[in-house]
């Protein structure tokens, strides 16, 4: 694979990898997404965009800094990439300030800019507070998350919280009133701030228009920037990193009428109700719900499970195995963690494993396209498959891409927070049109 003078984006969990790697694919760029406790390449691949997944998100900071530090020195800077980007949570979970550090000093740069608003899917930043559809974060459900609660809407101060007393003084923001005068001013203030000595520069915007001014400012400094943001902001960036040109035509791909495996241990509201929303759907037909008790989690009865699925996949059915009643009841889950002496972190954690062992048995005994939901579900069921590398090769939805490993599965990853109360139907719908 030769990376050299190409693209390369480190994400915090796999579903983040991909929805950010789309953005590249979409702009007409061949992409890798490579993921596993040892970070292996697929040589054999063309490859103008890597998009690495650190599984980082949900461990401690000293853990995160290791395995990005890890990347950073033994994949980074070993092929040479002329463009990095710092993927974070559109949400703000994980351990960014640590991460975009790290990359900061690994790789010489002078600073970072962080833009994690998300227009296209109700993600905006204003005077530093970043809001999901127009709800400040720590009044949304990310401030009830079982790994990663976020109690800070201010993601100056989130990220200052972060760091060091003695490197808050590294970080700024750059305001609206900035923003929305275009790439020029926001490339003089953002000058000032950097020769001022800012490392990590917030910068506000509450439009597409706002994140693509932000991008064109950062490629016409002389400074040497580290951009991190969301998905949205990697959108952005492909059309001036990645312009397009005749020879971009991506191949298409003939994908083969399979039934579909859905796999959700996603612990979101939003989640929940695109389950829900499914089920109520009078025009999507031949599906199949199973909804995992914990009894089926503790009893770990993944093989009879696993056998109720694969006789119902069949022709084009699509069977959805999914965990969303068992935590929307939250007082029934209290007393089953108190009675079990287990955090809802650890529990989640395993409802994850038991889907993965589940999917394992599904998959090496019936060929099927598998959709998975959730960033810690989506990472255990494709390592429970033996996966360790995806080949994005289509668009199923807005931020939702198509992928395919070393042995031909088709697989599609969503995050838990991402997409409408309609993302589930329309990603069925994409694989029952005519190809």
């Amino acid at each position: 694979m030769n990376t050299s003078n190409y693209i390369a984006i480190i994400a915090d969990d796999l579903t983040g990898a991909n929805d950010t790697a789309l953005q590249f694919f979409q702009a007409g760029c061949k992409t890798q997404v490579a993921f596993g406790e040892d970070i292996s390449i697929d040589e054999n691949l063309q490859t103008e965009v890597l998009a690495i997944s650190a599984e980082s998100r949900n461990i401690s900071a000293e853990k995160a800094h290791e395995k990005v530090l890890s990347i950073s020195e033994d994949i980074l800077k070993k092929y040479g990439f002329e463009y990095i980007y710092k993927k974070i949570d559109s949400v703000l979970r994980g351990n960014i300030a640590v991460e975009i550090i790290t990359l900061l000093e690994s790789l010489e740069y002078d600073c970072a800019v962080i833009f994690p608003a998300f227009p296209n899917e109700g993600r905006t930043t204003i005077g530093g507070f970043h809001l999901v559809k127009g709800v400040p974060l720590q009044r949304t459900e990310v401030s009830r998350d079982p790994a990663c609660p976020i109690l800070e809407s201010n993601i100056v101060n989130l990220i200052r919280a972060q760091l060091p007393e003695e490197m808050a003084s590294f970080v700024d923001l750059i305001t609206l009133d900035t923003i929305m005068k275009g790439a020029g001013p926001i490339l003089t203030k953002l000058n000032e701030l950097i020769a001022g000595g800012k490392k990590l520069i917030v910068a506000d915007a509450v439009s597409t228009t706002d994140v693509e001014q932000i991008a064109l400012a950062l490629s016409k400094s002389n400074y040497k920037i580290l951009p991190a943001g969301s998905a949205g902001a990697a959108q952005a960036l492909s059309k001036i990193w990645h312009p397009a040109a005749e020879d971009n035509r991506l191949i298409e791909h003939e994908i083969p009428s399979l039934p579909k495996l859905v796999v959700s241990g996603s612990a979101t509201d939003l989640t929940a109700s695109q389950i829900k929303r499914l089920q109520e759907n009078d025009d999507i037909e031949n599906t199949y719900f199973i909804a995992i008790k914990p009894e089926n989690v503790f009893s770990n009865d993944y093989e009879q499970i696993a056998q109720r699925i694969i006789n119902n996949l069949v022709k084009d059915n699509t069977v959805i195995i999914h965990s969303s009643e068992l935590i929307e009841n939250n007082e029934q889950l209290s007393n089953l963690l108190i009675e079990k002496e287990l955090t809802r972190e650890a529990f989640i954690s395993g409802i994850c494993d038991y889907l993965a062992a589940v999917t394992r048995e599904v998959i090496s005994q019936k060929e099927t396209v598998l959709i998975t939901v959730g960033g810690e579900t989506s990472y255990k069921c494709l390592r429970a498959i033996g996966s360790k590398n995806l080949q994005i090769i289509d668009t199923v939805a807005p931020a939702i891409p198509l992928g395919i490993n070393h042995k031909g599965q088709y697989i599609v990853t969503k995050s838990g927070n991402l997409g409408t109360q309609n993302t589930l139907i329309d990603i069925i719908r994409y694989f029952e049109q005519d190809k």
